[in-house]
């Protein structure tokens, strides 16, 4: 049980529970990205490696025709077919990667959607957390106790009381100002472990999601139309 109030907490884990299968669906998404990068980054090295091979037939061909004076050879027929073989091996990696970049790009962008919807509802139950924990410390009897009786002791210090001296228009300002002055001090040398609290166990902070927090709905609309756009050309291409 996170707080002691049963609604605020009910509520509250219910927004945990949206939480959980938001972050369930952005390491889903991570991991979708990761391995079609993966796959590009492979076909991107593959293409790079026969289009190496292909400058280094056409280099020795080059040199082999220098050798023979411009006649022609079988071993030179050979070297020219395997450079366009290799040409046209690299060419095809290319023209595969352009799909495997734009499903790279898009499995991008989704993963940044779900990861900012996640990041806004995180956030959002955070505030419900944090609502439900100031009502509970607010309704603490010893603090409200302790706030009333050094109210009444300031109220008994008479006429020419101190806090009447500083300006305080009552003698419970003059005591929530002194308290105001004690909480400050403790909270400013207080030190939040957020990797101990139940409830930030619950909605952890992860890699990308300072990205996806950043990305609005008109980039995200824009980067789609792109994508669809480059779509499109892909399909009209292979025809």
């Amino acid at each position: 049980m996170h707080l002691t109030d049963p609604k605020r907490n009910a509520y509250l884990c219910e927004q945990l529970d949206i939480c959980k299968q938001l972050f369930a669906s952005y390491q889903q998404a991570q991991q979708d990205h990761q391995s079609k990068a993966e796959l590009f980054a492979k076909q991107q090295q593959a293409a790079d490696d026969a289009e190496q091979k292909a400058k280094t037939l056409r280099g020795k061909a080059r040199a082999l025709l220098r050798e023979m004076m411009g006649q022609p050879s079988k071993q030179m027929q050979d070297l020219r077919s395997e450079e366009r073989a290799a040409y046209s091996e690299a060419e095809d990696y290319r023209t595969f990667l352009a799909e495997l970049e734009l499903d790279r790009d898009e499995a991008a962008l989704a993963m940044l959607d779900i990861g900012r919807d996640y990041v806004e509802k995180r956030q959002y139950a955070l505030q419900v957390y944090t609502a439900g924990l100031l009502d509970q410390a607010s309704q603490l009897e010893p603090l409200l106790k302790a706030l009333a009786m050094h109210e009444d002791g300031l109220l008994r210090e008479g006429q020419f009381a101190t806090w009447r001296q500083l300006g305080f228009e009552s003698a419970q300002a003059a005591a929530l100002s002194e308290f105001n002055t004690q909480l400050t001090r403790r909270l400013s040398s207080y030190q939040y472990d957020h990797h101990a609290d139940s409830v930030h166990q619950v909605v952890p902070w992860a890699h990308g999601l300072e990205e996806a927090r950043g990305l609005s709905l008109c980039k995200y609309n824009k980067q789609k139309a792109a994508f669809a756009e480059r779509r499109q050309a892909l399909e009209a291409a292979n025809q």
